[in-house]
């Protein structure tokens, strides 16, 4: 965080699944191996410490949601918060989609 202020990547590594399937079982032709595969990026953010949020940007083809996780520096909370506030401003997501509770 010496030369950037945030961190952006995507929240997980495929659009959602059916729920009915429990796992992903291949990322662009590559076999998953374990269920923490296709989460590895959430999951390696998480054990910096790092403050981070996943923050909905858009949807696929198909209409489901696609996220982006912000990182922030350690003890960032604030500045990330007041970014990402920004960046909702920006993506202008607020009614793209009614909220389904199910």
């Amino acid at each position: 965080f010496g030369e950037y202020d945030l961190l952006l990547c995507p929240a997980v590594s495929v659009p959602p699944f059916p729920k009915s399937q429990r796992s992903v079982e291949s990322i662009n032709g590559q076999p998953t191996q374990t269920y923490i595969d296709w989460i590895a990026i959430t999951f390696a953010i998480t054990m910096t410490s790092c403050p981070a949020l996943s923050l909905p940007i858009g949807f696929t083809q198909a209409g489901l949601p696609v996220g982006l996780q912000v990182v922030g520096p350690p003890r960032g909370e604030a500045a990330l918060l007041r970014a990402c506030h920004h960046m909702e401003a920006v993506f202008d997501l607020a009614g793209a989609l009614p909220i389904d509770p199910r």
